[in-house]
């Protein structure tokens, strides 16, 4: 059994924050997008998509200077503010009990996701030293495809059928379906309540008993 976590929203509580920041340096450029757009639109797809997004709706092509810019802003951001999702060190922790492997696959580049996991405290879980550390930048096609989700779960030697994934995003789950895995979706914010099909927890102390029923 692997467990495939996604990093913003899942491990770290980064997705409010990035938007924000998104939402900010934009304005610098003159492109009014509130945080709130930043976030229903960008939520789980990679920067190429974002900048793509934006470069269509404004009809405008972003200076080349802005990923650098919007990077050292976000990590300025997150160095300050940036936390784990509560309650997810003790679901790790009792996966590494139970011998279970647990990997990370983000749509974010490992330069972000480095830091993001040693701002919370997380990097002791998950690295690339570790082997279970996966980013966009390890596939030709970020989330909605699934192609990290297949590339993290043949890194870590178990077939998609006994995969799980957990995620929070549209594009994830999309990837996640696509790659044939079994999925859970952290929904604190009811998001996809217009999905009742799909496998949701508002809690992240709930997803032991998701993964692990009773009796195993």
């Amino acid at each position: 059994m692997l467990v495939i976590f996604d990093c913003d929203g899942v491990l770290v509580d980064s997705e409010p924050l990035a938007a924000a920041v998104f939402s900010a340096e934009l304005a610098r450029l003159g492109l009014s997008m509130s945080g709130d757009a930043c976030y229903r639109e960008f939520h789980g797809h990679s920067l190429a998509y974002c900048f793509d997004w934006i470069e269509r709706k404004f009809d405008r092509r972003l200076p080349d200077a802005f990923a650098a810019q919007l990077s050292v802003a976000t990590d300025s951001t997150f160095s300050q503010q940036l936390q784990a999702v509560p309650g997810v060190k003790a679901v790790v922790e009792e996966l590494e009990r139970r011998h279970i492997s647990y990997c990370v696959a983000s749509n974010g580049g490992h330069k972000k996701i480095a830091n993001s996991l040693a701002t919370t405290g997380l990097a002791r879980y998950f690295s690339r030293d570790k082997g279970n550390c996966f980013s966009v930048d390890d596939v030709a096609t970020g989330k909605p495809a699934p192609d990290l989700f297949l590339y993290a779960a043949e890194s870590m030697g178990v077939p998609p059928a006994f995969t799980t994934v957990v995620e929070d995003s549209a594009a994830g789950v999309r990837a996640a379906t696509s790659a044939g895995m079994h999925l859970f979706v952290y929904d604190p914010m009811e998001n996809f309540a217009a999905q009742p099909d799909l496998r949701k927890f508002a809690r992240m102390q709930d997803l032991l008993a998701l993964l692990l029923p009773r009796g195993c």
